[in-house]
């Protein structure tokens, strides 16, 4: 029996229109509107979905795919603009930290206003209280104006509402980015417990593992549509291998290079070990980094390459450098492609960006700043599953052994 059900789902907005709510803002609306012709686009389009009861759905998809207007949908908080949702039972949502939350409101009078949001009567309220209030583990902050609380207690009040509404399908945008590593814990537990009693889960994500531990079917959008619908470890994979994503980022055209330009980085690919390109590595995953080289000689002499990663903050990270891993490539051909294999990404989750410098004959030839950048998603890069700390940007491969006793 499904529990949610969306046929022929369309969701269209207008850009560079006024927001009309006010005498003046619908006015300006009409004015500027006069002679002009809406711009359109498609946030979702021809969407078919059907999601039987007990099901835990992962949404994959790059920023823009359509996936959070997609739940926004599906809570109701937006509209579509044509085509039928039809939902079995109770929803709880949660898309973005704090919704349905009023600043000015402490903890406890949050707990009632979100809990009359979802339908729950104020005795249904009462007697769940202390168990939100237990889940949340803000017993210390329950008096304080929400507006006070950091975004970590705003979702951890929230994700305790929501998950003890009862509801047949519990939605969830991102909202385990959010918190420590214990309270992630206690919420998968939660939605396994929600799951195993034959509730419905949808799942925004890009945090791989918690996909692949909770959802036992994905699908993947792109440009407001479902591209690939399947078991989650199949559509994992195709979303990590996106067909849509450049093969090859062509950095020939960029103006503001140096060096002698004697030879030239034209190019810069990932792949997994099977070859396949790959637009989100994760973390622990088996990459190799592709160059591409081309030059006017027809034979290049000692040619060595040097790759540098920073993170978002502009921290350098390493470096990697084949003249000293490898020595120098002594002659190759002035057109090729020069493969680094790096057997376990030893990068947390986050954006990642790479200056590349090419030497030729002990002079440098092409030398470019974030010549490229990488998203790394999750992975497993630990044996225990456990995923470190995300502030922690590098990750060390080690081995814990019981020494004998002296």
């Amino acid at each position: 029996m499904p529990s949610v059900e969306i046929q022929d789902l369309w969701k269209t907005y207008q850009r560079g229109k006024t927001k009309m709510g006010s005498l003046r803002g619908t006015m300006s609306y009409f004015w500027n509107s006069l002679g002009e012709k809406a711009e359109e686009f498609n946030a979702l389009e021809a969407v078919n979905l059907s999601i039987s009861e007990g099901e835990v759905i992962g949404i994959l998809g790059a920023n823009g795919a359509g996936k959070s207007t997609l739940l926004k949908v599906l809570s109701r908080i937006t509209f579509p603009t044509r085509g039928k949702v039809m939902l079995k039972g109770r929803v709880a949502s949660l898309l973005e930290v704090g919704i349905g939350f009023h600043p000015e409101l402490t903890g406890r009078e949050n707990i009632y206003l979100s809990g009359s949001i979802y339908g729950m009567p104020k005795r249904e309220v009462d007697a769940k209280f202390d168990r939100i209030v237990e889940f949340s583990g803000q017993e210390a902050y329950l008096d304080t104006p929400v507006k006070h609380y950091s975004s970590g207690m705003y979702m951890r009040l929230a994700f305790a509402v929501s998950v003890h509404v009862d509801p047949d399908i519990l939605m969830i945008d991102e909202i385990l980015a959010v918190g420590d590593q214990d309270f992630r814990k206690k919420c998968i537990l939660k939605i396994r417990e929600l799951y195993e009693s034959g509730k419905t889960v949808l799942m925004v994500s890009h945090q791989m593992e918690y996909l692949r531990e909770l959802c036992t079917r994905g699908i993947c959008m792109q440009h407001g549509r479902i591209i690939h619908d399947g078991p989650i470890l199949e559509v994992m994979e195709k979303y990590q291998h996106n067909s849509e994503s450049n093969l090859i980022k062509d950095i020939s055209t960029r103006k503001d290079r140096k060096g002698s330009g004697v030879a030239m980085i034209s190019g810069v690919s990932i792949t997994d070990v099977k070859g396949l390109t790959i637009s989100y590595p994760t973390s622990g995953q088996y990459i190799v980094l592709k160059v591409y080289i081309r030059s006017t000689k027809t034979i290049l002499n000692n040619v060595a390459i040097r790759i540098n990663c920073f993170d978002a903050m502009g921290q350098h990270l390493f470096v990697i450098n084949s003249k000293i891993s490898d020595g120098l490539f002594q002659q190759c051909n002035g057109n090729v492609t020069l493969e680094c294999h790096i057997p376990k990404l030893p990068l947390n989750v986050g954006k990642y960006y790479f200056d590349i410098s090419l030497s030729e004959d002990y002079q440098i030839s092409d030398a470019l700043t974030q010549a490229f950048e990488m998203l790394v998603v999750e992975g497993m890069f630990y044996k225990t599953g456990v995923l470190p700390d995300q502030s922690n940007k590098l990750l060390t491969d080690y081995e814990w052994k019981i020494s004998t006793e002296v």
